[in-house]
């Protein structure tokens, strides 16, 4: 039987190499024994070219990585019509059960409204996908005609035309799905329909924008648990954005991070943080990241910032503050 270049080399090797090299496959044999959460843990530390380099250098060792090298799979719209019609997967894999996450590279209007995603994400042969990266040229409403049955339980949209239109109605065939992010995308004025997405419980929103009488809440005031908000625009200081920090009506909300990255548009909280606690009881911890400034806040940590480097406790509620960062 033909040996692999690693296999082949540990023969070539002194007394003292194939020991190490026997102890390696011992770690190795070890590793494959622990469980599925921890191997993720610790691949964390691991680059995906350091990983595909360690691939490389054997089957067994190729074997055991497998299924975290496939988890997460890129693909173009191109290949990904191709290799549908050839063989009904996104790529062409032995072990098509190992794909968790796929991402699409690029976009295209034609394709979005033709491709079967329904087919994709209930199909047996792919049975752990569940989640979707896509850039959209458009509108995200190609979604409502081709998601029925599906598993999906992550989504994250980016359209390359800012200000493409976003309705929750378009996704509202996932059933599934938990995790939304949305970027550049204008919302639509939808009523809340607890119907659409009953299992989402996390709203990613970045340079995302909405008008009047549409409110945020409408994704799912018993619904959403966590709320990510992300601006590098004039948004983050418009009333409409305003108009929210002072009388958010999320009832089940956990968690919510603010981030502007937009340098010249400092974001002044002043009761507005305030506001935000006291609406929502349910609050446990908010991040204010970037260009944002509240005088209480930045005062307290400014003078007492060794008694609070991680956070300030406010009402129960932890505040994460850019000044925290910048003076650790």
């Amino acid at each position: 039987m033909k040996r692999s270049t690693f296999d082949r080399h540990a023969y070539s090797q002194s007394p003292a190499s194939t020991r190490k090299i026997q102890k390696f496959y011992v770690s190795l044999v070890l590793f494959e024994l622990l469980p599925h959460e921890l191997i993720l843990h610790i691949l964390r530390y691991i680059s995906r070219t350091d990983l595909i380099i360690l691939a490389s250098t054997s089957k067994r060792i190729r074997s055991v990585l497998q299924p975290y090298l496939f988890a997460n799979t890129k693909v173009s719209w191109r290949d990904l019509m191709n290799n549908w019609e050839l063989c009904k997967m996104p790529v062409i894999a032995r072990d098509p059960y190992v794909i968790e996450r796929l991402r699409l590279v690029d976009s295209c209007s034609k394709n979005e409204w033709t491709f079967p995603f329904a087919e994709l994400f209930s199909s047996s042969r792919l049975p752990n996908l569940k989640s979707l990266t896509l850039e959209t040229a458009g509108s995200s409403s190609f979604f409502k005609y081709s998601a029925v049955g599906s598993r999906l339980e992550k989504l994250s949209i980016h359209t390359v035309r800012p200000g493409s239109i976003f309705n929750l109605e378009h996704v509202s065939p996932f059933a599934a799905l938990k995790h939304l992010t949305l970027t550049n995308f204008e919302i639509e004025t939808f009523e809340e329909n607890d119907s659409w997405c009953p299992n989402l419980s996390t709203l990613s929103l970045e340079n995302c924008t909405w008008c009047y009488p549409f409110q945020l809440e409408n994704f799912g005031r018993e619904k959403i648990t966590s709320l990510f908000l992300k601006y590098s625009n004039a948004f983050i200081i418009s009333e409409r954005f305003k108009m929210f920090l002072n009388n958010p009506n999320f009832t089940k909300l956990h968690h919510i991070s603010i981030t502007n990255n937009e340098t010249n548009l400092k974001l002044t909280l002043s009761v507005h943080i305030m506001n935000l606690i006291e609406s929502i009881p349910t609050l446990k911890t908010v991040e204010l990241i970037g260009n944002i400034y509240n005088e209480t806040i930045h005062n307290f940590t400014t003078y007492d910032l060794d008694n609070c480097t991680n956070y300030l406790a406010l009402n129960n509620v932890k505040i994460f503050y850019s000044s925290f960062l910048q003076g650790s």
